[in-house]
């Protein structure tokens, strides 16, 4: 093999492969639907004076896409779950069990909610580790939040049985159109989450929904997106009166959003089909190493394919390997940077807005380094590469040229 580009050498590729999704898609029929709705003059979701409906239409189009029987839009996916927590009623004095290894904003969610955020161990799937669950499930448990890292849905059945009855907040973010049995990820819990933020499977630059199978649920949620129901009752296409009006934020998506969203949705069973079978030619051209081992999967079939992640023997072989990728041209990554979310300075000091919001003066907790040591280990150890859905042969060809060089030059 050559010298790694890292030390002098020759890349693979001159310039970056493009793992973009949907993003990477967005062409005339987005422009069209955003210019429809430019047109109309009518970017609020609710009035104007010749609405064309996106979002609604956006929400319809989810729920049966996902078999979901109600959906929500948001403004982001960080809302989805601010609006799902306040639809489950958690605040002050509970405890929400998330994952020790995730994106910041679940932790946020929480926190922002009034919760504290307790932190769960993984399996290999970077998935919740439902025996680690089961331990930390007690009476101040108000909801769990498994998150199906990269297109790789959680040991669901084990979640959902470790909970004990307590509600299962999917944050399904990073993993719209993914799957575990059959069933779509966000459907197999009380409720469920996506992004629509510029990396995920399809976007709308910022955006989210909630799914959940439970009317009341959803129409909270749809509330506490609308200013407690400022709109959504005025219109009365939720049931104005079925729950009572309480206070909220405005986490509403606009027009503009769901033009783009609802053509990025009838595009997402193409982008997953793409990707899982990228992911698979890839992974038959690299073959099996003996020490990059191959992330776990609960559901095989049901993997969104958006990346290959391997554990490799030590973290400073997985950071010089993540190296010698980027510089090969190979999207590459340690995942989080390889630390667990729980040593991000904000959870880490327990510093919310003001000290008179912070959930931590109410219920005290301690956080510290080895208190999930799997997902501490697994995190640091991780050598992520992503996968782009309009990948060629020859780029699939270029990836495997490069791990191959890098892995020869690394773990040898």
């Amino acid at each position: 093999m050559s010298a790694l580009a890292l030390d002098g050498g020759t890349p693979v590729r001159a310039t970056m492969l493009d793992h973009r999704r949907g993003a990477a898609l967005i062409g005339e029929e987005e422009q069209a639907a955003v210019a429809a709705v430019l047109k109309s003059q009518s970017l609020f979701r609710y009035y104007g004076p010749d609405l064309q409906g996106t979002v609604e239409a956006f929400e319809r189009g989810v729920e049966e896409q996902l078999g979901a029987p109600h959906a929500v839009a948001t403004s982001s996916g960080t809302a989805a779950l601010t609006s799902s927590l306040a639809a489950l009623g958690v605040g002050s004095g509970d405890e929400v069990v998330i994952p020790a290894v995730t994106f910041v904003a679940t932790a946020n969610a929480v926190v922002v909610a009034g919760a504290v955020p307790v932190f769960c161990d993984l399996d290999d799937s970077l998935g919740m580790d439902p025996e680690a669950l089961r331990s930390l499930v007690n009476e101040r448990t108000a909801a769990v939040i498994p998150v199906h890292l990269e297109n790789v849905v959680c040991d669901m059945d084990g979640v959902l049985a470790a909970a004990g009855g307590v509600p299962v907040l999917e944050d399904a973010c990073q993993a719209m159109g993914s799957s575990y049995r059959g069933r779509q990820a966000g459907t197999l819990g009380t409720m469920g989450t996506f992004s629509l933020q510029l990396e995920k499977n399809i976007t709308a630059g910022e955006g989210g929904v909630v799914v959940t199978a439970d009317r009341d649920l959803a129409l909270r949620a749809a509330r506490y997106t609308d200013q407690g129901g400022q709109f959504v009752t005025s219109k009365g296409s939720r049931g104005s009166d079925e729950v009572d009006a309480f206070v909220g934020e405005n986490l509403r998506m606009t027009e503009v959003a769901g033009a783009i969203a609802g053509v990025q949705l009838r595009r997402l069973p193409g982008i997953v089909a793409r990707m899982r079978a990228n992911k698979a030619g890839l992974l038959n051209l690299l073959g099996e190493h003996p020490d990059r081992a191959l992330r776990g999967s609960p559901d095989p079939e049901g993997d969104g394919g958006s990346s290959v992640i391997w554990y490799l023997p030590t973290p400073a072989q997985a950071s010089r390997f993540v190296e010698a990728l980027l510089a090969e041209g190979i999207p590459a990554a340690n995942l989080y940077g390889g630390k667990p979310v729980y040593s991000n300075p904000a959870i880490a000091q327990q510093r919310a807005v003001t000290p008179k919001r912070s959930p931590w003066a109410r219920t005290p907790v301690t956080y510290r380094e080895g208190m999930c040591p799997r997902a501490e280990d697994l995190a640091a150890r991780s050598a992520a590469v992503a996968i782009g859905p309009g990948w060629s042969e020859q780029d699939l060809a270029d990836v495997a040229e490069a791990v191959h060089k890098v892995t020869e030059a690394v773990l040898a």
